[in-house]
């Protein structure tokens, strides 16, 4: 039976037969894609200047990421590896935007950003740097949120990044 599989951390949907493992567009782990009948926003209703400069933070850090990923994707010359750090962009692209929603703010625009390295284990090094940077920063942003529904967001965001940085460390090795 064709199911739609809604996510709480990016909302976007996901059709299929099965609940994925992860969200196909954030990473988000499976607990949090819901049906469409069970699906409800992560959205607090007011938020805290404090979660509001670390959301702000939080966006420039993963538009710093999306931006070194696409770099990295246009300068890798392995297709798997290109593949790779595309769907990277792509996700640190779709966590902006999902944050950016949290504050009802546009999302920005993910910079053309060309300065990045070509050999596939210095750009995974580059990347897992930027992964433990998101998480350390992520969780302490956990830890100082006031709205349950801010302290959900940004562990769901350290789930995630803890993903990519074993998927890094991998590459690295």
């Amino acid at each position: 039976m064709f199911n739609a599989y809604r996510c709480k951390i990016c909302g976007e949907t996901y059709l299929g037969a099965k609940e994925p493992e992860n969200c196909p567009f954030c990473g988000a782990h499976k607990h949090y894609m819901k049906t469409l009948a069970h699906y409800n926003r992560i959205k607090p209703k007011k938020i805290s200047e404090k979660s509001g400069e670390n959301i702000l933070a939080a966006i420039e850090l993963e538009v710093d990421n999306a931006k070194f990923y696409a770099c990295a994707k246009r300068k890798s010359t392995d297709e798997n590896e290109t593949s790779v750090f595309k769907r990277l962009s792509k996700v640190e692209t779709e966590h902006a935007e999902a944050l950016a929603k949290l504050m009802d703010i546009n999302p920005r625009k993910i910079p053309v950003y060309d300065e990045c390295n070509s050999d596939p284990k210095k750009l995974y090094e580059e990347a897992h740097k930027r992964e433990d940077r998101a998480i350390k920063h992520y969780s302490k942003f956990a830890q100082e949120a006031k709205e349950p529904e801010i302290k959900k967001f940004f562990q769901a965001l350290v789930e995630i990044e803890s993903d990519h940085l074993a998927l890094s460390k991998k590459k690295t090795r």
